[in-house]
């Protein structure tokens, strides 16, 4: 899976180049942009910090990600319709197949499963709602009162907060916990809340229209906890780390530090209905920080945690 995200970064920006040349920039194209990041680069990073290649689940997975990325791209160059949905169904079963390996991952530890566990397994779970989104927006039906970009948007949630974050948690948390073993109790407290986040910010912005103050409640849900995540992991695990490890993970604490702060600041404009971010606005502020910064540096910081850890040991990085 490392391989294909280093092939899927010069895909995306094949991507990126072709959509400057041909298509007319605004925010729903850089949110395409975004979401073919995750595509090509993060998912087959994410997925290489849980690997079980006996499995038969992930081994499909393994084989079907970049071809099905690639597809989902394409679909972004044409018109909403039948042809567009039929080019992003590969990457939607893609996600299908990611949902039931965590899914029988859960089936074999379901006695014994720590919170660790369970981030990943959920986390594993959740990603095939972002893929169900995607058919939604290539299909142009209308749903509910949402727009164009919030239908993205919302695949992209599913991506990103609840797939990524999650899993990149249970393996920080679980090195965090090493090195402050007195805050056990309230790790497991954040980790529920940030389980229950996505969809009950899913379920804030489907009532946002008459029950703005739901929205916003259910971002200071799922915000405030990795806020608080964030600053426990730079007081007690960063300065622990090796230098490398170290420049990556406070990188990416201080970018979900901002970023999180961003969704607050919308969240609370949102309910006194005036306009301090804007979607154009949250796009760069919260979506380009929360992907390059968040999610690339803490994925890159993980997987390089993991393997110093693998060669201090001298065994093979599998986490099961």
């Amino acid at each position: 899976m490392k391989t294909s995200s280093f092939a899927g970064l010069f895909l995306w920006v094949a991507f990126v180049v072709t959509k400057l040349l041909t298509t007319p920039i605004d925010t729903l194209q850089y949110v395409m942009m975004l979401l073919m990041f995750a595509y090509l680069v993060l998912v087959p990073l994410t997925l290489n910090l849980v690997p079980q290649r006996k499995n038969s689940f992930y081994r499909y997975t393994t084989w079907t990600q970049l071809p099905s990325a690639v597809f989902a791209g394409v679909s972004f160059f044409i018109e909403q319709g039948t042809l567009a949905v039929l080019l992003a169904v590969p990457w939607f079963l893609t996600t299908i197949l990611i949902a039931l390996y965590g899914f029988s991952r859960l089936l074999q530890t379901w006695k014994r499963s720590t919170i660790f566990e369970v981030l990943i397994q959920l986390g594993l779970m959740y990603i095939s709602i972002g893929g169900l989104w995607l058919i939604l927006h290539r299909s142009g039906i209308q749903i509910l009162h949402f727009s164009d970009v919030i239908v993205l948007l919302t695949s992209i949630h599913f991506h990103y907060a609840a797939f990524i974050t999650p899993i990149t948690m249970a393996f920080i948390g679980k090195m965090l916990l090493k090195k402050a073993p007195s805050i056990q109790p309230w790790f497991k407290t954040i980790a529920i809340f940030v389980l229950l986040g996505p969809p009950f910010i899913a379920v804030g912005i489907t009532l946002s229209d008459s029950l703005p103050v739901l929205e916003f409640i259910s971002v200071i849900e799922f915000v405030t906890p990795l806020i608080v995540f964030s600053i426990l992991c730079l007081v007690y695990l960063v300065p622990t780390l090796d230098y490398s490890v170290q420049m990556l993970l406070s990188i990416s604490f201080a970018s979900l530090l901002f970023s999180m702060s961003s969704a607050m600041i919308y969240g609370f404009a949102h309910v006194n209905e005036t306009v301090i971010l804007g979607i154009p606005l949250m796009v760069f502020f919260h979506g380009f920080v929360n992907t390059f910064g968040f999610s690339l540096f803490g994925l890159l910081g993980v997987t390089a945690m993991q393997e110093t850890k693998a060669l201090k040991k001298n065994q093979p990085l599998y986490i099961m």
